[in-house]
């Protein structure tokens, strides 16, 4: 049995996409039979750091000093631009510190073939890099008719649903989302997620669309019963202009939820266009899929039974053998 420091970064800051890697990680490997600590301890065979932060490049220098395994979960790359305030400013300086401390891995671990070629254009060894996707945690996106009576109830839904859950920052396609909804007042809108401080995140035009959002359209801040906000909604919208897998995604295939989403480079090769998802770029195609996916009783159906299977492919029991793969891979070359 191995046993794994998926390290904790005590400066993690905010709800995203990487905590929930990091508990995805917890769950695959528990699922394994691995032992897993949050900090680094003698016994451990393994180290995953995942927040790009000097305080994990210093927890991954010092476990390799002891002869444990460094694994480096490649999260950020271009979407960082517009992910924070003065990021377009800070990107190219913090790109060159990511493929530092990826290159100090053992193993990197990218959740799609395009970040594994993104960053390997940042001079990242493709060598040491293997593809596994994030996963999905079915348990945590069931769904129930309590939890949708309630969240219907508490954000006063009275029409078909279309709803994000995610954080409230520029490159999510806040702007396209309120565009929309002004454009389709039959349905409701409704973003879930955390909106960072604005200290940390200011953009004047997300902000403006926010605060101009029609009656149909809110933003709910963050919110803690995650099931009840997939089951309140009757297909899901993701207007993102930059991901390297969307967890969010497979979470939505997962409780049954038609998507409606952009061709990204990171979509490639699991999301396919008719078949478990529909896609668009501009406003227009975004309106007509959005009612097909609302109106086609067919055609919905069909996303959903495709999508449900795309989230059992992409399970966490299916990602945690596939990291202990990889260990013991590099483990037996020692």
């Amino acid at each position: 049995m191995r046993t794994v420091c998926v390290y904790e970064d005590p400066t993690m800051y905010g709800v995203h996409g990487i905590t929930a890697a990091v508990k995805h990680q917890k769950k695959a490997l528990e699922a394994n039979g691995a032992e897993v600590v949050d900090k680094l301890r003698s016994s451990c065979d393994v180290i995953h750091v995942n927040w790009p932060g000097p305080i994990s490049f210093m927890k991954l220098k010092q476990a390799q000093r002891r002869g444990k395994m460094g694994v480096v979960f490649a999260h950020s790359g271009k979407d960082i631009e517009g992910g924070f305030t003065l990021s377009e400013r800070l990107q190219t300086p913090f790109i060159k510190w990511l493929a530092a401390l990826y290159n100090s891995g053992d193993r990197i671990v990218a959740p799609s073939e395009y970040t594994r070629d993104m960053i390997s254009d940042f001079g990242v060894d493709e060598g040491k890099v293997r593809v596994v996707s994030n996963g999905v945690d079915l348990s945590k996106v069931e769904y129930t008719e309590e939890g949708r009576d309630k969240y219907r109830k508490k954000y006063g839904l009275t029409q078909p649903t279309v709803i994000v859950v995610g954080q409230v920052i520029p490159r999510k396609g806040i702007e396209t989302f309120v565009d929309i909804a002004r454009r389709l007042p039959e349905y409701d809108f409704v973003w879930y997620g955390h909106r960072m401080n604005r200290l940390f995140m200011f953009d004047r035009n997300m902000d403006k669309a926010i605060e101009n959002a029609p009656d149909n359209c809110q933003f709910t801040g963050y919110v803690d019963d995650i099931g009840a906000a997939f089951s309140s909604g009757d297909l899901f919208f993701f207007p993102s202009t930059e991901e390297n897998e969307g967890i969010v995604l497979l979470e939505a295939a997962a409780r049954g939820l038609p998507i409606i989403t952009r061709d990204l480079p990171a979509y490639r090769g699991w999301l396919n266009h008719g078949s478990n998802c529909l896609k668009g770029e501009s406003e227009e195609e975004f309106v007509e899929q959005i009612k097909r996916g609302m109106e086609d009783e067919e055609l919905r159906e069909g996303l959903i039974e495709s999508g449900k299977i795309t989230a059992e492919e992409h399970r966490l029991e299916n990602i945690g053998k596939k990291y202990l793969e990889i260990y013991d891979a590099f483990l037996s070359e020692e």
